[in-house]
């Protein structure tokens, strides 16, 4: 079985390679861009889960999310935002958000949430909890190690920003 792709979009570089450690630990396959531009060159469409950014420095997450809309209107059910600014930022209707600050553990659980519920509109029906999660078992101890080490950068270093 293929890992899962996530893209991170985010214009703090710092972040973009916290997150992508905390999801490479957790058997991703992550590719990453500071800008919508350059989210578009890597395809991101194309990807399991998209994190991205509302605040990018030049256009906007939202804007990301009306350009992927256009492209596939169904590539925004594999979408989670992150904001810095919640209830500043004006949020794409129905998308779910993870509020910066966050813990490791919080967006495993927004990316896991997102990949359940593109898997059961992709599927038509809820797989039981052992079909679901039988690859996150099988990663066993390697990957768990591999989460704590993320978790123990992400507690130093802080999963916060712009």
């Amino acid at each position: 079985m293929d890992a899962p792709t996530a893209l991170v979009v985010d214009d703090n570089e710092m972040l973009r390679a916290l997150l992508g450690r905390i999801l490479c630990a957790e058997g991703f396959r992550v590719s990453a861009a500071g800008s919508v531009e350059e989210a578009l060159l890597l395809d991101a469409a194309a990807h399991d889960v998209l994190l991205i950014d509302l605040r990018l420095g030049g256009r906007s997450g939202a804007d990301l999310i009306d350009e992927l809309r256009r492209i596939d209107p169904a590539v925004t059910a594999r979408c989670l935002v992150l904001t810095g600014a919640a209830g500043l930022d004006p949020v794409p209707a129905g998308l779910p958000v993870v509020t910066k600050p966050f813990t490791a553990d919080e967006l495993i659980a927004a990316v896991r949430e997102v990949l359940a519920d593109e898997l059961v509109a992709a599927v038509g029906e809820v797989l039981p909890a052992d079909r679901a999660h039988g690859a996150d078992r099988a990663r066993g101890a390697d990957r768990a190690r591999g989460a704590d080490r993320a978790r123990g950068a992400d507690q130093e270093h802080g999963a916060d920003g712009g």
